[in-house]
C-alpha cells in the first residue's frame, strides 16, 4: 500500500470513530438545521460535544456552548460539522485546521452545483483539505452514520433512534434526499445499516476512496452505491473490480451526467452516452445493477440473510397456484429453473401424508388448502428440501392468516430451528399487509428473507443467484497490446500533415499496420484508375465515394455494391462524380475507393472512443445500416480481455443472430473477439478518439472489415 492510500484510511478511521465533535453554527432554536446536527451528535457515543454558537449562548442542549471554533479548549478536535452558510465554510475550515480536525461534514450548499463561482470555492476548499490531511464529506451533504461507532454525523437525529443495532451493509449514496429513500425502506424492512455515507459534491473524498477503504473494512459485509455521475470512471472502476472480489457490491443509477464530447465524427461517436458506458463499466467491475430504491433494498435483504446459492433450481412451495404462477414467470425470466425433485423427496412427500391425496408430489409442491391451515407443514417439507441434491433453493409461498384467531399463525420458533441448520437459500412470500408488521419481524429476527408478494420475492432470489454467479467468474486481466514501429510512424505521418479525421483507406492502412485483417481498399481519383484498380482486384468489386465531408456514404449516394464489369465500374463513378457535385461540390472530392465485394453474412459493429470521464472505451453490437436506429450495442472500458469480449457478444440483444439466421453461417466468435480485443488496444494505446470499423461482415468464419474509420486526437 501507498503512503498517501495509508494516511487516507488512516483518516477514514478517525472519520468513522472520532473522540470528539464539534458543531459549527449550532442553534438553540429547535427547527434551525443547526440544532438538528446538534441533537445528531449528541445522540453519538463521543467523549466530547462542543457547540460553537456565534450568538454567544453559554448553554446549548446542557453542553456548554462556544462563541467561537478558537474558543474550543483543546487542540485536538477530530470531527467536525459545519451547518453554517457557504462564504463563512473556507476561513471556518482553517481555524478547525488549526484545532486538530481530520474530518469534516459541510451540509451547506451552494459550492459545485451552483456554477463556475461556487465550483471555484470547492476548489479551494479541497485543496486546502487536502494539503492538510482533511477528509471532507459534501459539501451538500446528509452527512454520515455508523452503527458500528454509534456515530450521528448528520441532520437526522432520528436515525440513532431507529438503528441502534450493528449492521454489516455499508451505504454510499450521492444524493442525501436517495439516501433518504433507502432509510425509509430499511426501516420498514427491518434492516440494519452499518454505516451510511452521503457524499454530496465530494470535495475530497470520491466513490473511490470509499470503495477502497470499504473493501477493507472487516465489519462491512455487503456495499450498497447511489450513483448520479462520476468524474474519474477509471479510478471508480479499479476500486469497485477490487472491492468486488471480496465482497457484493450492489449499484443503483440514476440522471447520469452527459459525458462532455466533441462532435461526434462516427457511428460510434453518435451512439455513446454515459448510461450505456456506465452500465458496462458496472459489469465488468462484477457489480450488480439494479433498477430501483426497492429492489435495491430487496436485494440487501436477501444478501444479508441467505447462504450462497449452488446453481439455479428453485423448489417452490405453496398453497395459492397464482402468486406461484406469477413467480415462476419471474424466476424463469430470471434464468432460474424448476427443480426435478428426487424419487426419494417424492415418496417421502406421499408417504409422510404431506400433501393432499388428489395431488401429484412434483414442483411447484401444492399443499392446496391444507397448507393455509397447517403452516407446520412448511417446516417438515423445508427440512426435507435441505437434503435433496437436486434442490439449490426453496420458495415457500404462504398467506398470513391476517389475525384470524381460528387459524394459527406460522411456527416461528419451529422455523428458527430449523434455519440454523439450513445451508440453502429460503427466501419467503409472506403474503400480508404490511400492517402486520410484527409477522415481518418475526421473519427478520429468524433471519429468513420474506416479501409480502411473489414479484419481490423472485426478484431476490434471482438477484442473490445472479450476484453470486457474477462473482464466481474469473476476472482475466487485459493484454496491452503490441504494435510495430510501422504503424507509429504512420500516425505521426498522419498527424504531421494536420489530419484528423482518417478516411477509409487512410483508416484501413493503418488497421492492416497494427495486424487487423482487412480488405485491400485502394484509392482511385479518375475514372481509369478505378477501372485499373477493379481489373486488379477482381470482379465483383464495391465502389465508395471518398470525400471529406461525407460520413454515411450510403445516405449520399454514395456506395455501389456487386460491380462486375468495366462498363459498371465506369457508370458507377460517373454516378458518384455526378451527386457529390450536385449535393456537396467538389472542392473536397478526393475520388473512390475499390475494394472487393464481400459476400452476404452477419453484419456488427466494432467501435471505440474515449470518453471525457471514463477515457478509453469499446463497444460492440450489431451493424450495417440500422445501428444507429436499432442501437443494440454495449460498452466496456478499454482494454479488455478476450473473456469480457465474449461476454460483450452474449450480452447483446441480438446475440441471436450472431448463431446464424436464415441460412447464414453462424459467427465464429472467437474471430470477433480477437477483433475486438485489438481495438480495444487501438483506443487505449495510440493517439485515437474514434475508431468506428461498421460494418464488420462476418462470413465464413472470417470477420471482414467493409468500412473503417478513424478520428486522431486533435493536436
Amino acid at each position: 500500500m501507498d503512503d498517501a492510500f495509508e494516511q487516507k484510511m488512516r483518516l477514514f478511521e478517525i472519520m468513522y470513530n472520532p473522540r470528539s465533535i464539534a458543531v459549527v453554527g449550532a442553534s438553540t432554536h429547535t427547527s434551525k438545521l443547526g440544532n438538528f446536527v446538534l441533537r445528531s451528535a449528541i445522540s453519538s457515543k463521543v467523549e466530547t460535544v462542543y457547540p460553537i454558537h456565534a450568538g454567544g449562548a453559554k448553554e446549548i442542549l446542557g453542553y456548554r456552548a462556544y462563541r467561537s471554533i478558537e474558543a474550543i479548549p483543546e487542540d485536538r478536535v477530530d470531527l467536525f460539522l459545519f451547518a453554517i452558510p457557504q462564504n463563512h465554510i473556507l476561513s471556518a475550515l482553517r481555524s478547525a485546521i488549526k484545532k486538530g480536525c481530520k474530518a469534516a461534514v459541510i451540509f451547506s450548499a451552494g459550492f459545485r452545483e451552483s456554477g463556475p463561482e461556487g465550483e471555484k470555492d470547492q476548489i479551494a476548499l479541497r485543496d486546502l483539505a487536502n494539503a492538510h490531511g482533511v477528509n471532507i464529506i459534501g459539501p451538500n451533504t446528509l452527512g454520515f452514520f455508523s452503527t458500528h461507532s454509534s456515530l450521528n454525523a448528520t441532520f437526522m437525529p432520528v436515525l440513532s433512534d431507529y438503528f441502534k443495532e450493528e449492521g454489516n451493509i455499508a451505504v454510499v449514496s450521492q444524493s442525501g434526499g436517495v439516501a433518504g429513500l433507502i432509510v425509509s425502506a430499511f426501516i420498514e424492512n427491518h434492516l440494519r445499516i452499518g454505516t451510511l455515507t452521503c457524499l454530496g459534491n465530494r470535495a475530497n473524498v470520491e466513490f473511490s476512496d470509499m470503495l477502497r477503504y470499504l473493501a477493507n473494512d472487516p465489519k462491512t459485509k455487503i456495499v450498497a452505491l447511489f450513483i448520479e455521475g462520476l468524474d474519474d470512471v477509471r479510478s471508480f472502476y479499479e476500486q469497485a473490480r477490487a472491492c468486488a472480489t471480496k465482497k457484493p457490491v450492489v449499484v443503483l443509477g440514476a440522471g447520469y451526467t452527459t459525458a462532455g464530447k466533441k462532435v461526434a465524427l462516427s457511428h460510434t461517436g453518435s451512439m455513446a452516452n454515459s448510461e450505456a458506458i456506465y452500465k458496462g463499466a458496472f459489469k465488468q467491475a462484477r457489480l450488480f445493477q439494479v433498477k430501483t430504491v426497492q429492489e435495491l433494498v430487496d436485494t440487501l435483504k436477501v444478501l444479508s440473510y441467505a447462504p450462497e446459492p449452488r446453481g439455479k433450481k428453485v423448489a417452490l412451495i405453496t398453497h395459492t397456484a397464482g402468486p406461484a404462477i406469477l413467480a415462476s414467470d419471474v424466476l424463469e425470466r430470471g434464468g432460474l429453473t424448476l427443480a426435478e425433485l428426487s424419487a426419494e423427496t417424492k415418496q417421502v412427500l406421499r408417504k409422510e401424508g404431506m400433501l393432499p391425496a388428489f395431488i401429484p408430489p412434483q414442483n411447484p409442491i401444492d399443499l392446496a388448502t391444507f397448507g393455509y391451515m397447517d403452516k407446520s407443514i412448511y417446516v417438515k417439507i423445508i427440512k426435507l428440501l435441505e437434503k435433496d441434491p437436486t434442490v439449490d433453493c426453496m420458495f415457500p409461498i404462504c398467506m398470513s392468516p391476517v389475525g384470524d384467531r381460528n387459524l394459527e399463525v406460522f411456527p416461528f420458533e419451529e422455523m428458527k430451528k430449523t434455519k440454523e441448520s439450513l445451508t440453502k437459500p429460503l427466501v419467503f412470500v409472506w403474503i400480508a399487509p404490511s400492517k402486520y408488521e410484527d409477522e415481518f419481524k418475526s421473519w427478520d429476527r429468524i433471519g429468513i428473507p420474506a416479501y409480502p408478494n411473489s414479484e419481490r420475492s423472485a426478484t431476490a432470489l434471482v438477484n442473490l443467484v445472479r450476484i453470486f454467479e457474477l462473482r464466481r467468474e474469473p476476472l482475466d486481466e487485459p493484454s496491452a497490446g503490441s504494435f510495430s514501429k510501422e504503424f507509429f510512424k504512420e500516425i505521426d505521418k498522419f498527424k504531421s500533415a494536420g489530419k484528423v479525421s482518417l478516411l477509409e483507406h487512410e483508416s484501413k492502412r493503418l488497421l492492416k499496420l497494427a495486424g487487423i485483417d482487412v480488405a485491400d481498399t485502394y484509392l482511385a481519383k479518375t475514372e481509369d484508375e478505378a477501372v485499373r484498380a477493379a481489373n486488379s482486384l477482381g470482379y465483383p468489386v464495391v465502389m465508395k465515394v471518398a470525400h471529406e465531408k461525407i460520413l454515411h456514404k450510403s445516405d449520399a449516394g454514395g456506395v455501389k455494391l456487386n460491380l462486375k464489369t468495366e462498363g459498371e465500374v465506369k457508370g458507377a463513378y460517373r454516378e458518384i462524380v455526378a451527386s457529390v457535385e450536385k449535393k456537396w461540390g467538389t472542392e473536397l472530392f478526393l475520388g473512390v475507393t475499390i475494394q472487393p465485394m464481400i459476400p452476404e453474412g452477419i453484419e456488427v459493429i466494432v467501435g471505440a472512443l474515449r470518453d471525457e470521464q471514463a477515457g478509453p472505451v469499446i463497444m460492440f453490437g450489431l451493424g450495417g445500416i440500422w445501428v444507429e436506429a436499432l442501437k443494440d450495442v454495449v460498452y466496456r472500458l478499454a482494454p479488455i480481455s478476450v473473456g469480457e469480449a465474449r461476454k460483450m457478444l452474449r450480452e447483446i440483444k441480438g446475440h441471436p443472430i450472431l448463431k446464424g439466421s436464415r441460412g447464414m453461417d453462424p459467427v465464429n466468435e472467437d474471430t470477433l473477439c480477437e477483433l475486438l480485443v485489438k481495438t480495444s488496444q487501438l483506443i487505449e494505446r495510440c493517439q485515437f478518439q474514434e475508431i468506428d470499423l461498421n460494418p464488420v461482415i462476418c462470413v465464413h468464419n472470417q470477420c471482414l472489415i467493409a468500412d473503417a474509420r478513424i478520428i486522431l486526437r486533435g493536436q
